[in-house]
């Protein structure tokens, strides 16, 4: 499999989150609550904390303000919140982390950026393939520095990945675990964490326990969700319609932690794997030009060449469709790009053997050695003394494995008639192959046949 090229992704905004328009607010911050304006009425959210659209007094910015319900909260409500602070603290500019503005000494409340909206206002759009990709990029990319810091969300749905600064970033880390050692108090963190249906199942029987794998596990749920439209529900499976996030989705939501990926890079290893791209079988094409060629089109055969160099390591390409090609029209292609005549040439020659899972039969070694000929009469006719050297030096070399008659009955007569440069350059490449010269030695006795040639012929001279 040949990895495709990732899908182009939105760069990153030069300024880390808050530090663009909303610096003026953080360098303001001084912990006061009434330094933000707020409505009657939050946002409709359904937490246990309410959100209001707020305006910042001395810079008249629209931020998020989030505030505990209750006027005197308990300890766990606290906790919670002051968790989210914590986090949105420890990865403070990261470029995916929604970051903390302003928050009070007592931690009730705390003030971020205004977010533009939430993966669940943006499902649609998600059914796109780079916006998803962007936004699971996102996801892991804050979650592996989480990680790396020993804390885990938890809480992963649509409704706390928000989109802002042109950007997915993940939200609300309320119900995270700290890393271990360092929680709150034992026992706090008890049973059914998390949100149903995006939940891993541990989380219902002991989120404490929970590892990397669970939050990669919501992922999967998040793009189960994203492309099926419908909500997931717990321990249901939820698969996206045939294609690579399928097996992706099924990986990463497996019943068992064990069996998911278990860090954030096996999850885009994964990822990476399932959107390569199958390189497209290059025989068909070729068979195609194949045929063009021999209808008289000159530029098929150019192209066909240009295919087979290419795969220099395709066994078919070159035994089954070069070696059919009418080497009137081969010679003056390969005659005209020498460079790949170099290396289509050697290509063949290395495939004398066949290959793991390909035999070479005689009659495909005849048909081989027989165009090889044909290339090395073209190349003699127009002198082209450097394809004639390494068209010899292949037909030689599968002549000196094969030993066809078929083929050696094409040679003999040409090897008589060759004159001049021509026999120069063939007697110097039988010299290098005593096996083939082998095969004409009667030549050498035939004083018909240029002098150079019958000595390369000569089994004294063989060697």
């Amino acid at each position: 499999m040949i990895p495709a090229p990732r899908t182009e992704r939105p760069a990153s905004p030069a300024a880390p989150p808050g530090q663009g328009a909303y610096a003026p607010v953080r360098h303001a911050a001084r912990g006061e609550r009434k330094d933000y304006a707020c409505p009657r009425e939050p946002v409709p959210d359904g937490g246990q904390a309410d959100v209001f659209e707020a305006i910042h007094k001395a810079t008249g910015t629209t931020v998020a303000l989030k505030k505990l319900h209750s006027k005197y909260p308990a300890e766990r409500q606290v906790a919670r919140m002051r968790r989210e602070i914590e986090i949105g603290q420890l990865l403070d500019g990261h470029p995916h982390a929604m970051p903390v503005l302003d928050f009070g000494a007592d931690r009730t409340w705390f003030v971020m950026p205004w977010a533009d909206a939430t993966a669940a206002e943006r499902q649609e759009v998600l059914r796109e393939p780079a916006e998803l990709r962007a936004l699971v990029d996102a996801l892991a990319s804050v979650l592996a520095a989480a990680h790396e810091h020993g804390w885990l969300h938890r809480d992963i749905k649509p409704s706390n990945i928000l989109h802002f600064e042109g950007r997915w970033t993940l939200a609300d880390w309320g119900i995270g675990r700290r890393p271990r050692g360092q929680t709150t108090k034992v026992g706090r963190t008890g049973h059914f964490l998390g949100t149903e249906g995006f939940a891993a199942p541990e989380l219902f029987r002991a989120p404490h326990d929970a590892t990397a794998s669970s939050d990669i596990y919501s992922i999967g749920r998040v793009v189960a969700w994203a492309l099926t439209g419908k909500m997931p529900e717990t321990n249901l499976p939820l698969l996206p319609p045939p294609g690579p996030w399928r097996t992706i989705v099924r990986a990463a939501t497996h019943q068992d932690p064990l069996r998911r990926p278990q860090t954030v890079s096996e999850l885009l290893a994964l990822i990476d794997r399932e959107h390569s791209v199958m390189p497209e079988d290059p025989l068909p094409a070729a068979e195609t030009l194949l045929e063009a060629a021999g209808n008289g089109d000159a530029a098929a055969a150019d192209t066909l060449l240009t295919l087979v160099g290419d795969h220099p390591e395709d066994y078919e390409l070159h035994v089954g469709v070069l070696a059919q090609l009418d080497t009137q029209q081969a010679g003056p292609a390969l005659a005209r790009e020498p460079a790949q005549a170099h290396h289509l040439l050697r290509a063949l020659a290395e495939h004398v053997h066949g290959d793991d899972t390909h035999i070479v039969q005689f009659g495909a070694a005849a048909r081989v050695v027989i165009w090889l000929h044909g290339i090395c009469s073209y190349a003699a006719d127009h002198r082209d003394w450097d394809l004639l050297e390494e068209a010899a030096h292949t037909m030689c070399t599968w002549d000196g494995a094969w030993d066809q008659w078929s083929a050696q009955d094409e040679i003999s007569p040409w090897l008589r008639a060759l004159t001049s440069e021509a026999a120069s350059v063939i007697a110097a490449v039988l010299r290098d192959h005593p096996g083939s010269a082998q095969h004409f030695s009667r030549i050498a006795d035939d004083r018909t046949a240029d002098t150079r040639i019958r000595q390369a012929l000569r089994p004294s001279t063989a060697n």
